[in-house]
């Protein structure tokens, strides 16, 4: 497992599938073992594996987190946080970006995450070392832009504005520029990726495992989730390797967060 502080590749995430762990605003971003299967009523797991469902079909279509965020995730969900899921920006610099600015980096961040997952689900050799990440499904130039990016790998923190947003736009601008070779090659409808999805919903964990812990009150003072202390927060792993954890509001679910799904 990559822990978030030590220094690493986008070869290594390619490699590890983004194992990464900590904890963002006082509730786990990546379940641990105080999320309990028993604790979620067969109801509760079925309205939490079609949200999942839902998400996972539409971001297969748009390969873009951009589109999704209105209709799946919780208004404002990135002020919970105190700084980004990579760690890649300072506590200080996080608190004094606006909305617009965090959910840019949120989005930057989980797309070129999503562009790595494709890589890896269509690896004929999910075994082999990954010496050219993204090579394999991106011309050279665009694979060597997107491995660049500071905003995944490496032991950069950001503590400047400046570098930080230019940082985003030049990653915003190579995923653009992937968009097209990414349409043409469909990858999500490729023998191999069908395949592995197929495989993945089987598993005991990445099939749509539901899992599910209270927000006590610390959690709620912490991360500033006011109205939400006693209700449920669930997480659900999916066959793409992508885990969100969700919770109720307003009688809706809502997207909290990503997580890197590792099936454990």
């Amino acid at each position: 497992m990559i822990m978030r502080y030590q220094p690493f590749t986008i070869a290594a995430l390619l490699t590890t599938i983004l194992l990464l762990g900590g904890t963002c605003f006082g509730l786990t971003c990546r379940p641990t073992d105080t999320q309990d299967e028993s604790f979620v009523t067969e109801q509760e797991k079925a309205q939490v594996q079609n949200f999942a469902k839902r998400f996972v079909s539409k971001l297969l279509k748009a390969r873009d987190v951009t589109p999704l965020i209105n209709e799946f995730f919780l208004a404002d969900f990135t002020v919970f946080a105190k700084q980004d899921f990579y760690e890649k920006v300072s506590t200080n610099l996080y608190s004094r970006l606006t909305n617009e600015e965090r959910v840019r980096l949120f989005v930057a961040q989980e797309n070129l995450a999503y562009v790595i997952t494709l890589d890896v689900m269509t690896n004929p050799d999910s075994g082999s070392a990954v010496e050219s990440p993204l090579k394999r499904i991106l011309p050279n130039s665009l694979a060597q832009k997107l491995n660049r990016s500071r905003l995944l790998e490496g032991s950069t923190e950001f503590t400047d504005r400046e570098e930080l947003l230019n940082e985003v736009a030049e990653l915003e601008q190579a995923l653009l520029e992937a968009r097209p070779f990414l349409k043409r090659r469909n990858l999500e409808q490729s023998p191999i990726f069908l395949r592995k999805v197929r495989k993945f919903e089987r598993d005991p964990y990445l099939g749509y495992r539901v899992r599910a812990s209270l927000i006590d009150e610390a959690a709620k003072l912490e991360s500033g989730l006011n109205g939400f202390a006693g209700r449920k927060v669930f997480s659900v792993e999916t066959p793409i390797l992508l885990g969100l954890v969700v919770l109720r509001d307003a009688k809706r679910l809502r997207i909290l967060t990503l997580f890197p799904a590792d099936g454990d």
